[in-house]
């Protein structure tokens, strides 16, 4: 994150990522190693990490990314209103240059001059200031871009002022100003586009209930969550939100644990099993006691984890980064050597110009607006396409993109499970249809679906309805007993299963899908099988992936049976079954570890980690909240086939960076062979900068015909 840039005025912020300390700076809430920066705010002593991030928020009101951006759009629009003057102005002394013999319009342009001065002094304070401070960050210096920047506008504004209180030629007040607001934008875009990912905080914090039930002397008190201590016992009633890690000590009930599996089959907890902090109770009652501090619990560590990836996670080092490391040393060089030579040859005058023209070449416009317009118009063809990329450097990210791991349920299948086949007596479907709709479990949610379609009748009335907790239901209708369930409550019922329905069990367990039986007090009468559909471009966009020579592969909460099922169908090349989110984790960092930059694509509120780990995380259109929140990149759609098509564009991207990048080295040779031996005249800077920029913007355009 780029903290240089925080303020309408000229702030530096250097937040430290120690995450170690307990204490987080108020605004960036990145965690503060050193002596915190306290003030007061409404009769209350918060901590900062920096005079800088007090001023963003004293100023905009806004915490995080959020006070950042804004702080960003108010710099960059007093910056291009007043640079936008200097130019108008600058393009009348060019002109004004070609009749010198008039006196009356050189006094004028004389004046011109000090007015322009006047402008551009504040762009350079208030846009240049913070990235001189980045360039000499920590008392160093940093060959970096903003270096290059530096350099480059800061020796234009130099020259220019030398060349205004001296009566010289050399003005370049347009070209210090313009380069610094083309950069600002750049990043106020980066900036804003990261503002609403690290909404994903504010959203996980709401899955904890604020409260709980404890009994405390056989009478239930109810106590804030942080009161709760390890051997509490606590009170679950149907519906709640489990409070805090703990062993069910007394009763039992289906839980719904998508939170952390991604799956929405509800599992059933009973005596001895252990529950976890954000999931949900759906129908059970029962007693739980707590076996862990609050800070092990597993929505606390999911926190832990979403801040420890938040404050270490590198920025994306950019191309002209890695060219600026070399290239900064080579112009000083030229600049220092140009003085010397020109000072011996025609005194200090001379060599001054020369020297401050080779560093005022090195940033050509190219450099400074080659890579960001190429990306801005990637992500707006992205946005087209229904695919929102959150900030240039991750579009440009995307390009090198090498593994792409999937979450399997709702990511690579339906989210919800679909009928795959029935063998019930239609006599039998209206009293089933009708039972099923007393039952909150997922399948039994999807066969009401499969009933409204066929029109059958569900409305008949049901009488002791009953739920075998992890077996199945059962009702009455007309005096007839329905039982649905798996094969476990047929054999518990005492019924025999007919080898007809077996072999389709047997098929079904085969396919990975869910097999459900249906029974009255005579025996088993059918089955119904239940299958999660894989959606149907799933298979173009695996196949289209492995075109481009990109790894694949699947990691999913689900059992082994159902995954190996997903990957014989789709040919990927790896799958993981059976997985908690931190193991997504580690495989992720695994992948990583061999060099390779990975995707992740997900959907559920359990994805979000692993989507914040990996290089470059996308989210599904039908994902959550904070799932989407947590994401580099979302799918308005669940088209699979938008992924390869990104990277496609994203390639496509690259290319053309690239291309720029060595338009700006033809530019560079060309402006510093004429800088250094004296014939850069400020006319031919203009006009250079012009075609420059002319070039650079039809080059970028290409990236529309990807």
């Amino acid at each position: 994150m780029e903290k240089e840039l925080k303020s309408p005025i000229s702030i530096s912020c250097e937040c430290s990522t120690d995450i170690t300390q307990a204490k987080e700076c108020f605004q960036c809430g990145i965690p503060i190693t050193g002596k915190p920066v306290t003030y007061q705010l409404e009769g209350k002593q918060e901590n900062f990490c920096c005079f800088g991030c007090y001023l963003i928020y004293k100023t905009t009101g806004l915490k995080g990314d959020e006070g950042i951006a804004v702080a960003f759009l108010g710099r960059f629009g007093v910056g291009y209103f007043l640079a936008m003057i200097v130019f108008m102005l600058s393009t009348y002394l060019y002109g004004a240059s070609f009749t010198p013999e008039d006196k009356e319009a050189m006094m004028f342009t004389n004046f011109v001059k000090y007015i322009i001065l006047i402008l551009a002094t504040p762009v350079m304070l208030i846009l240049g200031i913070p990235i001189l401070k980045n360039a000499f960050n920590g008392g160093k210096i940093n060959l970096n871009t903003d270096m290059l920047i530096a350099i480059g506008a800061f020796s234009a504004y130099l020259l220019s002022v030398y060349s205004v209180f001296t009566s010289k030629e050399a003005i370049y007040f347009e070209t210090a100003t313009m380069i610094l607001v083309l950069v600002t934008f750049g990043r106020y875009l980066e900036t804003s586009s990261r503002a609403k990912a690290s909404n994903f905080m504010k959203e996980l914090l709401k899955l904890s209930p604020e409260k709980a039930v404890v009994l405390k002397n056989n009478e239930e008190v109810l106590v804030p969550i942080e009161e709760i201590k390890v051997g509490d016992i606590i009170i679950i009633k149907p519906g709640d939100k489990i409070s805090a890690d703990g062993i069910i000590i007394k009763g039992k009930g289906h839980i719904d644990e998508s939170l952390l599996t991604g799956e929405v089959k509800p599992v059933l907890k009973k005596e001895g099993d252990e529950v976890y902090t954000g999931t949900t109770n759906i129908d059970g009652s029962f007693q739980i006691k707590v076996n862990k501090p609050s800070q092990d619990w597993t929505l606390n560590r999911f926190i832990k984890i979403m801040k420890e990836i938040r404050a270490t996670k590198a920025p994306i080092n950019r191309i002209t980064d890695t060219i600026a490391t070399f290239f900064i040393p080579l112009v000083v060089t030229l600049a220092v050597g140009a003085f010397f030579y020109w000072y011996y040859q025609e005194g200090f005058e001379k060599a001054l110009i020369v020297s401050m023209s080779v560093l005022l070449i090195s940033c050509p416009c190219a450099f400074s607006i080659g890579a960001p317009l190429a990306l801005w118009i990637g992500l707006g063809e992205a946005m087209r396409e229904g695919i929102i990329v959150k900030g240039a450097d991750v579009l440009e990210k995307i390009a090198s993109v090498k593994t792409v791991f999937f979450d399997k349920t709702g990511t690579i299948t339906e989210r919800m499970m679909k009928v795959s086949s029935i063998h019930i007596p239609e006599e039998l479907l209206p009293l089933v249809c009708a039972v099923e709709k007393y039952s909150e479990h997922p399948l039994a949610k999807s066969f009401i679906e499969h009933c409204k379609d066929k029109n059958i009748d569900q409305n008949l009335e049901v009488d002791d309805f009953k739920v075998h907790f992890g077996l199945g239901v059962e009702g009455i209708i007309d005096n007839k007993k329905i039982y649905i369930g798996s094969k476990n409550l047929m054999k518990e019922l005492g019924f025999k299963i007919p080898k007809t329905y077996e072999q389709t069990y047997k098929k079904a367990e085969e396919q990975g899908k869910i097999a459900v039986f249906v029974a009255t007090e005579e025996g088993v009468k059918g089955i119904v099988t239940f299958a999660q559909k894989i959606r149907k471009e799933a298979k173009i966009a695996i196949k289209a992936l492995k075109k481009l020579k990109i790894k694949t592969g699947i990691l999913t909460g689900d059992s082994k049976v159902f995954a190996q099922a997903v990957k014989k169908e789709l040919e990927i090349d790896m799958i993981k079954a059976e997985l908690m989110p931190e193991d997504k984790l580690n495989i992720i960092n695994q992948e990583k570890a061999t060099g390779k930059t990975v995707s992740m694509v997900g959907d559920g509120i359990n994805d979000a980690p692993a989507l914040i780990k990996a290089d470059i995380g996308i989210a599904m259109g039908c994902g959550t909240d904070l799932t989407r929140e947590s994401a580099n990149v979302s799918l308005i759609s669940d088209d699979l086939r938008k992924i390869p098509l990104l990277i496609i564009l994203a390639k496509k991207v690259k290319k053309v960076i690239y291309t720029n990048m060595f338009w700006a080295f033809i530019y560079n040779i060309v402006g510093i062979g004429l800088a250094l031996t004296g014939n850069l005249s400020p006319i031919f800077a203009a006009f250079a900068m012009v075609l420059s920029s002319a070039f650079v913007i039809a080059n970028s355009i290409r990236v529309k015909n990807w």
